[in-house]
């Protein structure tokens, strides 16, 4: 307890007053975190609401509930129950199970700490508590490690995320053998999620063989992960602020707009940033850490927030910053870069959707920044409903893409007997697949240079495959 009160208190995590909506499972961690909550109450004169997500997954997810309730009755807590239809969001939202359970147990949070604003209005403020453990802080760092992350990836989880309700974690402290002690000292119950045994989720892998693994080669593997994760959190909050300093400097203006997704006709929609304008000169300056993160950052004001924004994006902006002859290329997701003189232009498009004939139709496409959200199985399932969409390894796109008619030059990458892909001209590929030659300039063609990505109708390069372990994907539908 001792530990757990000198962490909150240096990170300040709760002020005297406070509303705590915590988020409680069932599980060793929740529990835990409900218990020290709890007896904290009256230190902090502190309001605890236990809300519990049934995500109509689980069989018995029922079960889980009922025993959160008893817990909430004998800990004098008020308990909120929400039931959701998990599987059925994911497949509206086009993402796995598991993102989506993530996202409405977070708008679950933020709709109960809207109604405890109201409830205790003026007490004080109100937090969101979840109970992530160095355990888990360190299980983040590896997989964001694993996947190529950059720095911010590797700063773990945070111990506050601050927000109109902030989101608390007062047990990253503990490791997940100290939770364990508390519950068994305190003859404290829980209940186990079956699917936390299985390694279906990249992170149950890591949990399970990973982990225990690196403590066999160094004891304490964890904390000084953990410990490692909190030098690169300072190192990146000097970045953050070195990058801040840098940008101001070489800005020459940031030009905005109403952002007609908020609101049609609303006076009152937010402003948004279109185009940003930077100084070449300024910028060849600076060390090329803190001139990446500069352009990544106009990048993240022209998209609103850079989910899309890859290490690609980044080259091809420091290229046209080293290389003074105006020109101007196209980047991910609408966005345009201008070379002009000494001016550096970064600006959105108002369109994503590339056009070509009507004979060709329309292509649209969208990058989804956590590839392990999408699922092996969710992709066979879309693309046998719907052979016009097609899922790709977007860090293997190196240019623009151009939805067009076939060119002389054109190939496409098929495997050979081996498995390995190989160059194939899109000629002699539509002759062996009999394609009539009065056909062949009709097929939409889906090209980045002169490399066939998707022959729509037909197939896609092979080279473009995801290996279901990717950092990023990229989602095209083809539109007749």
């Amino acid at each position: 307890m001792e530990k757990v009160v000198s962490f909150m208190e240096t990170n300040k995590l709760i002020e005297p007053g406070d509303s705590i909506v915590a988020g409680i499972s069932g599980g060793a961690d929740s529990v835990c975190l409900l218990f020290l909550l709890c007896e904290l109450r009256e230190k902090y004169d502190t309001q605890v609401t236990a809300l519990h997500v049934h995500h109509g997954i689980r069989k018995e997810a029922g079960e889980d509930a009922a025993f959160v309730e008893k817990l909430c009755k004998e800990l004098k807590v008020p308990f909120v129950l929400v039931k959701e239809d998990v599987p059925a969001k994911a497949k509206e939202w086009g993402c796995s199970e598991e993102e989506a359970g993530r996202r409405v147990r977070y708008e679950a949070f933020e709709k109960e700490a809207e109604g405890l604003i109201k409830k205790y209005k003026g007490k004080g403020s109100v937090k969101i508590a979840v109970a992530h453990n160095m355990n888990d802080n360190a299980e983040t760092v590896l997989f964001n490690l694993f996947r190529g992350s950059a720095l911010k990836g590797l700063t773990g989880i945070p111990v506050i995320r601050e927000g109109r309700f902030p989101i608390i974690r007062p047990l990253l402290c503990l490791e997940r053998c100290e939770i364990e002690e508390i519950l068994k000292s305190e003859g404290c119950t829980f209940v186990t999620d079956a699917t936390n045994a299985l390694d279906i989720y990249s992170r149950n892998k890591i949990r399970h063989n990973v982990l225990p693994v690196a403590e066999e080669i160094a004891a304490g593997a964890v904390k000084r992960i953990s410990g490692t994760a909190k030098i690169l959190s300072e190192t990146e909050d000097f970045l953050e602020e070195s990058e801040r300093k840098g940008y101001e400097a070489c800005l020459i203006i940031e030009y905005s707009g109403k952002d007609p997704e908020v609101a049609m006709d609303n006076e009152s929609a937010g402003e948004i940033v279109r185009r940003v304008d930077l100084d070449t000169k300024k910028l060849s300056e600076l060390h090329p850490a803190i001139k990446k993160r500069i352009l990544h950052r106009a990048l993240r004001l022209v998209t609103r927030g850079g989910k899309d924004i890859g290490s690609l994006q980044i080259e091809q902006l420091l290229e046209l910053v080293d290389n003074p002859s105006n020109r101007s290329l196209d980047l991910a997701r609408g966005v345009r870069a201008v070379r002009e003189y000494d001016k550096l232009i970064v600006e959105k498009k108002e369109s994503e959707t590339l056009e070509s004939s009507p004979e060709l139709g329309k292509l649209s496409y969208e990058v989804l920044s956590d590839g392990n959200a999408v699922t092996e199985e969710f992709v066979r399932k879309e693309s046998e409903a719907n052979k016009y969409t097609k899922y790709m390894d977007y860090d293997k796109i190196d240019g623009p893409i151009e939805l067009r008619s076939r060119r002389s030059g054109d190939y496409i990458m098929i495997k050979d007997s081996k498995g390995r892909p190989g160059k194939k001209s899109l000629k002699k590929f539509m002759i062996d697949e009999k394609i009539p030659a009065s056909e062949r300039e009709k097929i939409p063609v889906v090209a980045v240079a002169d490399k066939c990505i998707w022959l729509v109708g037909y197939r896609m390069s092979d080279d473009m495959e995801l290996t279901f372990n990717n950092e990023k994907i990229i989602r095209l539908e083809y539109e007749r």
